[in-house]
């Protein structure tokens, strides 16, 4: 039986990836909010619920738990004017309003010292909501990584347990990489990008978000955000999963979900009461993927 649903809005980028003519998509991963479609070359789009909102891949729309994530990989996906149809899924977009991804970078920017005045505030509140195994778990208050098998992060391999995804052993090494490349011709942030790409688990691994997170505080405090960001996101696409590879270049382009957003907000304009509420929607993101996203941020950002 088809179910009939309503797009409420569409990401300016999932908009433009309609567009293209001919449109052609498979299903690439099902969930129980968010259903993820693959373009052949690679683009995404996410149809997601209210539940997890606006993001610059994103089709919100309204349904319930589990009806998104109710079709079967690779199933073919058709768009017929204004209607998305996969599975058993047939989606009207005629009503949905267009959603702007990026965020106001060029005031955010002459609000700089503000929201760096503001970070501690955002670094306890978020370290107060971080899940045990998550990378934001493993940042101490002095910006270095516990080495302790209690987070993702360690300054040693033997400091993780030997049943950890060994993957994510190496994890602290790139991360200081990152840091210490910041001032230099690049070279060591494109390292460190190439390594940290697709350590961890999932259609998200934890390297890939905590890099989603460097980019985006790159476009906040670098000089040139544009090309820096694109060198690093292309370095890391290459050697990740489909999705978190288009999740890299929409954050290398500036884009990041409406949470971001409402952080970013806060953050410049000293209403950090508002920071809890938003840093616990992103924590709640995936398994770790927000917490991880996250961690970049503040550790980039804490040089």
């Amino acid at each position: 039986m088809t179910v009939h649903l309503a797009a409420r809005s569409i990401s300016r980028p999932a908009l433009g990836t309609l567009r293209q003519a001919p449109f052609a998509a498979r299903v690439l991963a099902a969930f129980e909010q968010a259903c993820d479609l693959v373009t052949p070359n690679g683009q995404v789009i996410a149809v997601v619920t209210l539940h997890i909102g606006d993001g610059p891949l994103s089709i919100v729309v309204e349904a319930g738990a589990g009806v998104v994530g109710m079709v079967e990989r690779d199933a073919p996906v058709e768009l017929n004017g204004d209607t998305l149809r996969f599975g058993h899924l047939e989606i009207t977009l005629k009503d949905a309003l267009m959603w702007e991804p990026c965020p106001n970078w060029s005031a955010m920017r002459t609000r700089q010292q503000d929201i760096v005045k503001n970070l501690p505030t955002l670094r306890a509140v978020a370290l107060s909501h971080a899940p045990a195994d998550s990378l934001l778990a493993a940042l101490d208050t002095t910006n270095h990584v516990v080495p302790t098998c209690g987070g993702a992060l360690a300054d040693s391999p033997g400091a993780c347990r030997a049943d950890r995804d060994p993957r994510q052993r190496t994890l602290g090494y790139e991360a200081k990489n990152l840091g210490s490349g910041w001032e230099g011709d690049g070279t060591q942030l494109k390292e460190a990008a190439a390594h940290l790409a697709g350590r961890g688990i999932g259609l998200t691994p934890a390297g890939d978000d905590f890099l989603a997170g460097v980019l985006l505080w790159v476009w906040l405090a670098h000089p040139a955000p544009e090309p820096l960001c694109h060198t690093l996101a292309e370095v890391a696409a290459r050697r990740t999963t489909t999705l978190s590879a288009a999740l890299l270049r929409a954050a290398a382009r500036g884009e990041c979900d409406a949470n971001w957003h409402r952080i970013f907000a806060a953050l410049s304009s000293g209403g950090v009461a508002q920071l809890a509420p938003a840093v616990q929607q992103i924590v709640a993101h995936g398994a770790t993927s927000g917490a991880d996203m996250l961690a970049g941020f503040l550790w980039v950002a804490a040089g």
